[in-house]
């Protein structure tokens, strides 16, 4: 039986998607053997009047550090979504989205929200070792 070592990082805590502003956060994972990525979308009492998605990006950076968060381009690509947490006043959606060993590093994105802020969070758990 293959035991795997496990670790949670936080790629964004849970923070305010500012109206019309991308709010991205990104981690390497160079010593990672992939993981589960869980992101979250919650509106506030007034819905947005366009809803707020959410995207995850991968590099093929393998450097060990992370690259500049940005949008898709060169170093960043889309792995996932964009996922859309709706317009509806204090609606939760959540998503899990499983990360390849081979990714170099992992960049979320919330954006797209306007008029009303909402808030946003991608939290990780790693696969570190197994044995």
């Amino acid at each position: 039986m293959t035991t795997l070592t496990k670790s949670v990082t936080t790629v964004i805590a849970s923070g305010t998607v500012t109206a019309g502003t991308p709010l991205r956060g990104s981690k390497a994972l160079a010593s990672a053997m992939g993981g589960v990525l869980t992101g979250k979308i919650t509106n506030g009492s007034t819905g947005p009047t366009v809803q707020c998605s959410f995207a995850v990006y991968m590099a093929h950076d393998v450097s060990g550090s992370d690259p500049a968060t940005g949008a898709a381009g060169t170093v960043w690509k889309l792995l996932a979504g964009p996922f859309g947490g709706g317009t509806t006043a204090n609606a939760v959606s959540e998503w899990a989205i499983e990360i390849p060993w081979g990714v170099g590093a992992v960049q979320t994105e919330f954006s797209g929200n306007t008029v009303q802020n909402v808030t946003g969070e991608a939290i990780m758990t790693l696969v570190t070792a197994a044995s």
